[in-house]
């Protein structure tokens, strides 16, 4: 995807250069508090007259305020002085010591090292410090051309350096120093004139600090005319990890030069995954080489839209290249699916369970669908569940008035793909009860007549009596464990059956419809009758 070129205004505002102060106090014993610490220095004065200051409380008293000035930090102390007491007392009191600073022999950052001697027998330290050159300036800049693109980026700049050792004195030429234009470098003449050719068009020109001159900068503003740029890509792999996937994509930049398309060198690329839902995802960036080409290899934490960003530089407008769909998706398995029971009654409760797992282990807190088909073929959605941490999960439903087969599916996300579990079949068969079982009279004399009767009710989307079912009736002796099939009788179109038998023995009736292809076995009611 390309952008449109424009021409735009580059300019760097001046740095300001001084005086440099650093307070920076330490942590105090608990019988020395410093109060406040300076170390002041005008380096334009003439007399450079450096004044160190600090105000110390201490119960016991201060006996002494010595300060160590060193350069560089690290050296040893090239002048130890002590400090008055200049207001106060040695309870709470300001010491101060001036000296003139060396310049010539110790030019740039020196720091000062206070040391507060108590009464106690304990020292305490704070630091200072100061910067101590000449400041340098720019005179008589000129720079050209002032219009710049990246095809004419050789900029040509010339001046003089100055340096004044006072406020007192007009600045002077400053011959033999070091000029510096990002990778350019040059030298002024005697009379601090220098000129140099540099090639990108560099933003400012600078004098960095040497001996005993400061530092300073000049900046520099271009027209630049910006070129357009074309940002295209591919994916080379894309390898599964634990975490995800490490993938490897190929870029390409082009500008749009005078003379056609031609290689974009040192354009950062950075690729971009987005999910529709996490944040922006940008894993790594390079820049192009010579050829405009950059091979990138990033790891990717899941599945998104992938694309190439080309960022903005100083002559050329970035792009971006969509490189579709990135999946990285892992396998996802759903094992161990029990349903039950089966077969199940008509509207009745079933169960499904089972485990997702993945390439990795058990898959926790993701959500899963409870499917039924009548054929096989063509699924509805029944319901839902989330596993636990073991990943495991359990479905409950209602939804059982037709046979037919279950399963469950992971519907997938952006790391793992959709899984789907084997299905079951399940058996639906209308419930069945007895109900208004009796065996009478009772008690009964022996030899005389017994009646057994009851009831035989189905369940479909109502509660409706159970013609010409067979129902069984046993009879179970007193002291035994054993169950005797006496009778099977047909129910009338009521649902009601009856039998009647010659009383014999003290014992147990029970009576049982035993089930079809159709309906459930019934409950199993019993009825004790004493023989006399």
């Amino acid at each position: 995807m390309s952008r449109r070129g424009k021409t735009v205004k580059a300019s760097l505002a001046a740095a300001a250069l001084g005086a440099a102060m650093l307070l920076a106090p330490t942590a105090a014993h608990a019988d020395v508090d410093v109060i406040h610490q300076s170390v002041d220095f005008d380096y334009l004065s003439a007399d450079r007259i450096v004044t160190v200051t600090v105000k110390v409380q201490s119960r016991a008293g201060i006996t002494g305020v010595d300060a160590e000035v060193r350069n560089p930090t690290t050296a040893e102390p090239y002048m130890t002085l002590p400090l008055k007491l200049v207001d106060g007392t040695d309870k709470d009191g300001t010491w101060q010591v001036r000296f003139r600073a060396d310049t010539e022999n110790h030019p740039g950052r020196n720091v000062v090292k206070m040391l507060l001697h108590a009464a106690d027998g304990t020292t305490e330290t704070a630091l200072g410090l100061f910067t101590d050159c000449y400041p340098t300036s720019f005179a008589d800049f000129q720079y050209g051309p002032k219009a710049v693109d990246i095809e004419h980026s050789d900029v040509t700049f010339r001046g003089r350096v100055l340096v004044q050792k006072s406020r007192d004195v007009a600045p002077e030429p400053a011959g033999g120093v070091t000029v510096q234009a990002e990778s350019g470098e040059t030298r002024t003449n005697v009379d601090g004139t220098y000129e140099m050719t540099v090639t990108g068009a560099p933003t400012m020109v600078k004098v960095p600090r040497q001996g005993t001159l400061c530092g300073n900068s000049q900046p520099a503003g271009y027209e630049v005319a910006m070129q357009a740029t074309e940002t295209s890509g591919r994916v080379v792999s894309v390898q599964p990890t634990a975490d995800g996937a490490t993938v490897s994509v190929h870029a390409l930049v082009l500008r749009h030069g005078s003379g056609g398309l031609v290689p974009a060198e040192g354009v950062a690329v950075t690729p971009v995954i987005d999910n529709g839902t996490s944040p922006e995802f940008t894993p790594a960036w390079a820049r192009t080489g010579a050829d405009g080409t950059v091979d990138l290899t990033f790891p990717a934490p899941y599945s998104g839209r992938l694309s190439l960003r080309a960022s903005d530089t100083f002559f050329l407008t970035g792009g971006s290249a969509d490189l579709g769909q990135l999946d990285i998706w892992k396998t996802a398995r759903i094992g161990d699916l029990a349903v039950s029971p089966r077969p199940v009654g008509y509207g009745a409760p079933l169960k499904v369970s089972g485990l997702l797992s993945g390439d990795w282990g058990p898959m926790a807190a993701k959500p899963l669908l409870l499917e039924f088909s009548a054929d096989g073929r063509t699924w509805t959605r029944i319901g839902t569940a989330t596993s636990t941490a073991t990943g495991a999960f359990s479905f409950g439903t209602t939804a059982t008035k037709k046979d037919g087969y279950w399963r469950a599916r992971y519907a997938g996300d952006a790391l793992y793909k959709p899984a789907v579990s084997a299905s079951a079949y399940v058996d639906v068969r209308y419930g069945t009860s007895i109900a208004g079982f009796n065996a009478s009279p009772e008690p009964v004399k022996k030899g005389k007549t017994l009646t057994v009767k009851g009831q035989l009710f189905r369940f479909m989307d109502k509660k409706l009596p159970g013609p010409n079912a067979p129902v069984s009736i046993y009879f179970q002796a007193k002291g035994s464990s054993k169950w005797s099939q006496v009778a099977v009788v047909k129910t009338a179109s009521t649902g009601w059956f009856s039998k009647t038998f010659k009383a014999s023995q003290d014992g147990t009736w029970m009576a049982s419809y035993n089930g079809s292809a159709g309906y459930l076995a019934s409950n199993k009611p019993t009825d004790y009758v004493d023989v006399q």
